[in-house]
């Protein structure tokens, strides 16, 4: 049994490399090395699998699922990813990264039952994290 639900945040980025010119910067990344950086309106879904509990006829109390992903939500809502959270001083705050970011902080809470991560960064692009072992399931 699976289920899946859908959290939103707004963040700001600057996708760039210290040690290139601008012009680099902008062959890479294009506007999205803008000095100034610039934002979206995240969405992300999660989604988690396990066995119905015969108690509660659930895999996962949905406000723990909420208050789990929450954090991490707040780790980033309004955010300028790149010059306020730490991990992606480091990490350059592409989608790939957000994702895995996400996917690695809420596992450490939620364990095996995390099966999927799906974060859309505009309406026609999105990244996708799991790990092969722990996804036998359709996407």
């Amino acid at each position: 049994m699976s289920l899946t639900k859908t959290y939103c945040f707004s963040a700001g980025h600057r996708l760039y490399i210290k040690e290139l010119s601008e012009q680099e910067n902008f062959k890479i990344f294009d506007a999205c090395s803008n000095p100034n950086g610039h934002g979206h309106d995240y969405s992300v879904q999660v989604k988690v699998a396990g066995d119905i509990d015969p108690e509660t006829g659930m895999i996962i109390s949905l406000q723990e699922l909420d208050d789990t992903v929450n954090i991490v939500i707040d780790e980033l809502d309004h955010r300028r990813l790149d010059i306020e959270v730490p991990y992606f001083e480091e990490n350059q705050p592409t989608g790939e990264n957000i994702a895995k970011y996400m996917w690695e902080r809420i596992r450490v809470n939620l364990g095996d039952k995390l099966i999927h991560l799906k974060l859309s960064e505009t309406s026609n692009s999105y990244f996708e994290y799991y790990e092969e072992d722990d996804y036998p399931y359709e996407h």
